[in-house]
């Protein structure tokens, strides 16, 4: 495992230590950097040695000890660490046997660590004021053991997260991969995309495809010459949460193209056992005329939301929940709309809570919404609370607002995370930013404004991604269509049991040259993996300006 670092903290002390006793045998060897990351370590030697142990004391304390047995530059420890401590760190070499020591004091943050990076094979850059979707998806296993990378042309790898290897790598066809997800118990690997058949697999963790089904077969497909965004997308995944009864939920949508002002969708909602056979779908004949983005699931697989973007002329609610087991609808929910467009509903911004009892809304109007889960099932209204986070206002003449993008409920927190600022004249492009765009609000559950941060760029992802305690949130930027800078482009690490407002819980900024596209947090929380996409800054058709690569960080 190779770890960089983006901050050390040697001290002139310590380089006086080195200078007076010397740090090796024959001076070869040297501890060249010591980095604190989250709840770790990193040593960095200026050169290979085959190190035995690493021993990490504080004062007269031994706080941590690892046994390495193994040659090479850089080691991890992990280590409760205290800012502002200072630390003596102990290095024992086995041939020839030698203790490289030096000391450090700790920073008041931590800084994010590189452990592995991984160049992808070549894609045609995204252009930034291209609106349709680019396929990449990240997603950690269960218990952290691997990483599983799908990517716009379709090539899907497992890496083993301790060495960094790629276990497999297969192409799974012409289609971008746009959903992914491993099952509880860690033994198999769904995954959704967007291509002429829609196909959603199914493979083992050893690499073996146990199935795969067209979820084109109702949708449809689209013909010769049409633009690729017109193809079918399985849209969003979910594992039903418990080991023992495993099946997989999906959406299946598929853009017909604009009549008029309107735009028609077809779409459906899949459950199928592990041997790939539907068990039920939603609606039980037909599609809706409708397009279903968003997939979610409580923890006891009790209750199934999804989310309609684009509403039909009979699917006219923005929310749905379906019986989990069955199939069955308890309810469809909608907002009074301020947009004339009244069928744009919800996108990605619904969540569900894990104990089933409040849903999270973020309405295309730029309103975020609390409800009761117990009292929409029993008819009635069910909104606990709503806030105003992105509504429009009125700039030259032009009317912005900041994209409802995603929302997340957590013990004891509802966030929502906006994105880029649009006009609602057509595709007119605002030249300025709304003041609420590109932002993340955290409540509590009785509506209360807890912290806010401004995130420069737009996080358009599946959800946001929390470790399982919610105590990590990680939003990865793609762009800011109105700044067009690319050193917004990176990833933000919150930690939410820090007390204060953003700039206290935000533990680090992790900055890539291309648009971070997709990310993903191990549910215990060590780490992080990016996937970074190379972007055409420059809007003019005739010119390019192409920052960053396609490639994938795991970080700590």
């Amino acid at each position: 495992m190779k770890v960089s670092t983006s901050k050390g903290c040697l001290s002139l002390s310590v380089l006086i230590f080195c200078l007076v006793v010397g740090c090796g045998p024959g001076n070869k060897v040297d501890i060249d950097k010591v980095t604190f990351g989250r709840e770790a370590m990193a040593i960095r030697l200026n050169g290979k040695a085959l190190v035995q142990r690493i021993d990490i004391w504080e004062g007269r304390k031994q706080v941590a000890s690892k046994r390495i047995g193994k040659e090479a530059r850089t080691f991890l420890v992990d280590i409760g660490w205290q800012r502002g401590g200072e630390y003596r760190v102990e290095v024992a070499l086995r041939d020839p046997p030698f203790v490289l020591t030096t000391t450090c004091r700790a920073p008041a943050k931590p800084g994010p660590m590189v452990l592995e990076s991984l160049k992808l094979e070549d894609v045609d850059p995204y252009q930034l004021w291209d609106y349709c979707y680019v396929g990449g998806i990240v997603a950690f296993s269960p218990e952290a053991k691997y990483l599983a990378v799908g990517s716009e042309k379709g090539y899907l790898r497992l890496v083993d997260i301790e060495n960094g290897q790629v276990l497999w790598r297969k192409r799974i066809g012409e289609g971008r991969i746009v959903s992914m997800k491993f099952s509880p118990d860690g033994r198999y690997l769904a995954m959704g995309e967007q291509s002429r058949d829609a196909f959603i697999y199914l493979y083992s963790i050893d690499g073996q495809l146990l199935w795969k089904f067209p979820a084109s077969r109702d949708v449809g497909t689209i013909g010769p010459g049409e633009p690729k965004y017109h193809l079918p997308v399985v849209n969003s995944l979910v594992f039903a949460p418990s080991k023992r009864d495993q099946r997989i939920y999906f959406t299946a949508s598929h853009y017909l193209g604009a009549s008029g002002q309107n735009y028609r969708h077809r779409g459906r909602i899949y459950c199928l056992d592990m041997k790939g056979h539907p068990l039920w779908a939603y609606p039980r004949k037909g599609c809706m005329d409708g397009s279903p983005d968003a997939l979610r699931i409580d923890a006891r697989g009790k209750y199934l939301i999804f989310s309609n973007y684009w509403k039909g002329k009979s699917y006219t609610r923005s929310l749905y929940c379906l019986d989990g087991q069955s199939g069955q609808p308890l309810w469809g929910w909608d907002f009074r709309h301020i947009f004339p467009e009244k069928r744009l509903g919800i996108w990605h911004g619904v969540d569900i809570s894990a104990d089933g009892a409040y849903v999270a809304a973020f309405s295309n109007d730029g309103r975020g919404f609390l409800l009761s889960n117990r009292q929409l099932i029993k008819g009635k209204k069910g909104v606990l609370w709503e806030k105003t986070i992105s509504t429009p206002i009125v700039v030259n003449g032009l009317t912005i607002y900041g994209f409802p993008a995603l929302a997340k409920i957590g013990e004891d927190y509802v966030a929502f995370l906006t994105g880029n600022t649009n006009a609602r004249q057509g595709k007119r492009r605002p030249a300025f930013e709304h003041p609420n765009a590109n932002s993340l609000f955290v409540y509590d559950l009785k509506g209360k404004l807890q912290w806010t941060s401004r995130i420069g760029g737009a996080s358009y992802t599946d959800r946001i991604h929390t470790s399982s305690d919610n105590r990590y949130i990680i939003l990865p930027i793609r762009y800011n269509r109105v700044e067009k800078d690319c050193l917004l482009h990176g990833l933000y690490l919150f930690d939410n049991a820090r007390p204060g407002g953003a700039s206290d819980r935000l533990a680090w900024f992790f900055h890539t040259d291309g648009m971070a596209l997709s990310a993903d947090i191990s549910q215990d929380g060590r780490y992080v993996a990016l996937l970074e996409y190379p972007v055409d800054m420059d809007t003019r058709n005739e010119f390019q300006d192409v920052k960053g690569r396609h490639q994938v960080y795991i970080l700590r």
